[in-house]
């Protein structure tokens, strides 16, 4: 049987609840191989990130170049750069080698508010690096940041959809968790080959927000799409599978909750 690989390229979060340690933990539970690449260093824990510091694009390349001189890959998420530098060496790499299932989580800011991209990386990102990918999983606030739309409802979500297709992304998915709405409900919407999915869950009661969810759909969608799934399936399968990981989510300090991914 072929053991199917992803390659997370990502920030390290030293708590484990987001970040390279979430979606390894996550490639693990679908089966798939997970490699990694480290793009940051960050120090935080439930309450946010203290610190984060780039690493060096050179380091950052043989990471990523010593696994694809070696081995094939199934599919590729990319999450936190932190650096231009590092955004474009990403961008570089993809076509390089011509990676394929490339899953974009574009992380902008911390939960907590810390800024995790540079703004002259958020130009190139997208510019030069949106293009690239298969999927992009941006939250509401991040699709606003990306393509100028004011997302107060499910149309205006669309219209984001509509927007960064146009800016070259293959596939989009919004999530609506931090849209209100009066049926208690988180409503996501994705654009796969023209069509609008609509996606809709029950919003989960909690006493906090919930740590490392876009790091842990975006590689949930990357495993599924290593594994061999259609597009629309695999982004299914993954909104239900954190769908259950924000049902378990737990008290792992004074701050956030966290995903037992386990």
């Amino acid at each position: 049987m072929k053991v199917r690989k992803a390659l997370t390229i990502a920030g390290s979060d030293n708590s484990g609840g987001a970040g390279i340690q979430a979606d390894l933990k996550v490639f693990s539970l679908f089966n798939v191989f997970g490699l990694s690449a480290i793009t940051a260093i960050t120090a935080q824990n439930s309450e946010g990130v203290i610190d984060s510091k780039a690493v060096e694009p050179e380091l950052l390349r043989l990471q990523i170049e010593t696994i694809l001189q070696d081995a094939t890959v199934d599919a590729v998420k990319v999450g936190m750069l932190q650096s231009k530098e590092n955004v474009e060496l990403v961008a570089d790499i993809i076509k390089k080698y011509n990676l394929k299932n490339v899953v974009l989580d574009p992380v902008l800011v911390s939960s907590s508010g810390k800024p995790l991209l540079e703004e002259e990386g958020l130009k190139f990102l997208i510019k030069g690096l949106l293009p690239l990918v298969k999927v992009i999983t941006p939250n509401t606030n991040e699709a606003e940041v990306l393509t100028g739309v004011k997302i107060k409802s499910i149309d205006d979500m669309k219209k984001a959809c509509i927007k960064l297709k146009e800016m070259g992304v293959s596939t989009v998915y919004i999530k609506g968790g931090h849209l209100e709405n009066k049926d208690d409900v988180v409503v996501d919407i994705a654009l796969i080959e023209g069509k609008f999915i609509t996606l809709t869950y029950p919003r989960v009661p909690l006493d906090n927000n919930v740590h490392g969810t876009g790091c842990v759909l975006s590689s949930a969608i990357a495993a599924n799409l290593a594994l061999g799934y259609p597009l629309e399936k695999s982004i299914r399968i993954a909104r239900s599978f954190i769908q259950q990981q924000i049902e378990d989510a737990f008290k792992f300090g004074e701050g956030y909750l966290y995903m037992k991914l386990f």
